[in-house]
């Protein structure tokens, strides 16, 4: 049987357009295979990241608590330190009275900032001195937190009566803190240090030596502070072997105990990745591309000529 014309054209303009989107799928985008060809490779990556992940066990995360991760679940130790929370929080009022006056105040809006700051720490001090003697704190410790924070609230309450403050005066105010505020620090150093001792004593004591070993440690690190930190005095103490080893890690942009635990495997594998490609393990600590810049800075930007003579 013969086709009418029309079935055969129609035929022919089908053929036409699926052939054009078979060749449409062949030619596909640079920049897309590209893409899928990043996404594929770092897939297989991650895949092999994670399993080494796994595989750390165990883990002593140190955040709120103390809790070591291992291949035959957790176990959390406490590390509460109700007096670390109220000295340190007793010390926040010098932060209130620098934030009030920060920037420093100029002109009549600015006033009504600082002003409208005072009296909220003036407020805030008279709870907590309301509060204080119910704290069960021994006699001393509660002298000097008064004593601290009615320093704190003479000084907001004259210079709101006398409508003017200087530099000067946030000076002399926190001066005359900084006794009491250096002995809370010192006091919430110890009530930290004897917290996480216990915990970390306990954890050790469940844990056979093999185990201890192996284990990696991961503290969530604070944000600015990179040398002298407590935890990370106490740990140089208690475990120097595994500081050296590289078994102590901080992860400052990590939250949570799944994310602690996930940054042991990460490091090992950054690790991995510098003895594979440089034989060198600490190599990924450094920028990839970090070495290769600085030629290509000294190509791409000329030096301007030395301001003085370097010789002198």
């Amino acid at each position: 049987m013969r086709l009418p014309l029309s079935w055969i054209s129609l035929v022919a303009v089908l053929a036409m357009f699926v052939g054009a989107d078979h060749a449409a799928a062949e030619q596909k985008d640079a920049g897309d295979v590209i893409k899928d060809f990043d996404h594929a490779m770092l897939s297989i990556f991650h895949k092999g990241q994670d399993a080494l992940t796994a595989e750390t066990r165990p883990v002593m995360v140190i955040a709120r608590d103390v809790t070591v991760v291992s291949k035959d679940g957790e176990a959390t130790y406490s590390r509460n330190a109700p007096q670390y929370q109220l000295f340190k929080s007793t010390s926040h009022v010098l932060l209130g009275i620098i934030g009030a006056v920060t920037p420093w105040p100029e002109g009549t809006a600015e006033d009504a900032r600082w002003r409208k700051d005072f009296s909220t720490i003036e407020a805030e001090i008279d709870k907590f001195l309301a509060a204080i003697d119910e704290l069960g704190l021994s006699g001393d410790t509660v002298v000097s937190q008064k004593e601290m924070l009615e320093t704190a609230r003479s000084f907001v309450q004259k210079s709101l009566s006398e409508g003017e403050l200087t530099r000067q005066d946030v000076s002399d105010a926190i001066n005359t803190m900084r006794p009491i505020w250096a002995a809370n620090m010192r006091a919430s150093a110890r009530a930290e240090l004897t917290a996480l001792h216990s915990a970390v004593s306990q954890a050790r004591a469940a844990m056979n030596d093999d185990d201890w070993a192996r284990m990696y440690v991961v503290h969530h690190g604070g944000s600015s502070v990179e040398d002298v930190n407590v935890v990370l005095l106490y740990l140089q103490r208690v475990m120097p072997e595994k500081v050296t080893a590289g078994q102590v890690l901080f992860a400052e942009n990590a939250h949570g105990n799944d994310a602690l635990v996930k940054y042991a495997g990460y490091v090992r594998m950054q690790r991995l990745v510098g003895a594979w490609a440089f034989g060198d393990p600490a190599r990924m600590e450094v920028d990839l591309l970090g070495y290769e810049a600085g030629t290509v800075l000294d190509e791409m930007i000329p030096a301007p000529p030395p301001s003085a003579d370097i010789t002198d």
